[in-house]
């Protein structure tokens, strides 16, 4: 895919999000740059820094977004690193922080990357190629209760157990390759949906490819960095696409806006400590109806937005 066919969700509520007279602006999750292109037309004064872990995504942006000329400028690196990319490239803070926790649709349609299981392929998952582990490797390398501890974790799948067994039957007798589309329905097959229970090779494959990128712990890492990397009146706005993202940068930005510390039992706030920031929307953002019918993948897409005071 070299054209720019992958539609960012919630583009219009991200402009708006950064509607603030930002000057410095980084997105953490360019992809092919459909978010910091509508930026960059919207807001005339504004520079963008775009990182990326997938070196092919970062050339496509890189070409897409060149005739903005020297007010973008991408570099290939996880937004966990921001603190220090920031401070080797001696820009200080920012003043809007943009993250679109989701895949593009150039990932999930490359075969060789494993993401999706709509067609044959390697279980890959890895974002970007300097990882070390695939998604097949911990597949194979790890035992039948860490498999089902994956799948409970970070897929929150209810026969994990079941699955787990199966797959790593199926693996020890080598019946199974290593190929995305057939792990899937081996999922499947042990455990089979019913009704509108989500896809259990949905949930597997998300619990996954979290694990091969580490994607909680480097939102957990960029989380704690806001305070830091925030210039006062600086945003932060986030789209998650599932509950254990969503609950993390919800958890996060409540405490940012609250700032007490004190167990609620405690009756007056002995911490001392205040709130650092603000919540731009109380309740969470999500795509409109007639946006969901245009681009499917919007439906489980949640905007929040937080202000540094």
């Amino acid at each position: 895919m070299t054209s720019y066919e992958h539609v960012s969700v919630l583009g219009d509520e991200v402009v708006r999000a950064f509607d603030i007279g930002a000057a410095f602006l980084v997105d953490g999750t360019l992809g092919l740059g459909g978010h910091s292109e509508r930026l960059l037309e919207r807001y005339p004064n504004l520079r963008i820094l775009g990182l990326d872990w997938d070196a092919d995504a970062l050339g496509i942006a890189r070409e897409r977004l060149k005739r903005f000329g020297d007010r973008f400028e991408c570099v290939e690196g996880s937004f966990a690193e921001l603190p220090s990319i920031l401070s080797h490239g001696g820009r200080g803070t920012i003043d809007g922080l943009l993250l679109d926790l989701g895949l593009s649709s150039r990932q999930l349609l490359d075969t060789d990357r494993g993401f999706s299981f709509l067609r044959p392929g390697p279980l890959d998952m890895r974002m970007s190629r300097s990882l070390m582990t695939t998604a097949w490797q911990i597949l194979t390398h790890s035992s039948e209760s860490e498999v089902a501890d994956i799948f409970r974790t970070y897929g929150e799948e209810p026969q994990a157990r079941k699955i787990a067994r199966f797959l790593k039957e199926k693996i020890e007798a080598n019946q199974l390759p290593n190929d995305a589309w057939q792990v899937a329905e081996t999922i499947r097959q042990a455990a089979p949906a019913y009704g509108k229970r989500i896809d259990a090779a949905t949930r597997c494959f998300q619990a996954l490819r979290i694990v091969v990128n580490q994607e909680l712990g480097n939102l957990d890492r960029i989380l704690g960095s806001l305070k830091d990397v925030l210039s006062p009146g600086g945003r932060a706005a986030i789209i998650s696409f599932h509950s254990l993202e969503d609950r993390r940068v919800k958890t996060v930005f409540h405490q940012a806006a609250k700032g007490c510390i004190c167990p609620p039992h405690v009756p007056q706030c002995i911490c001392g400590q205040g709130p650092w920031a603000k919540l731009v929307n109380r309740k969470v953002i999500v795509a409109s109806e007639e946006e969901m019918q245009e681009n499917p993948r919007a439906r489980s897409a949640k905007l929040r937005i937080l202000e540094k005071l």
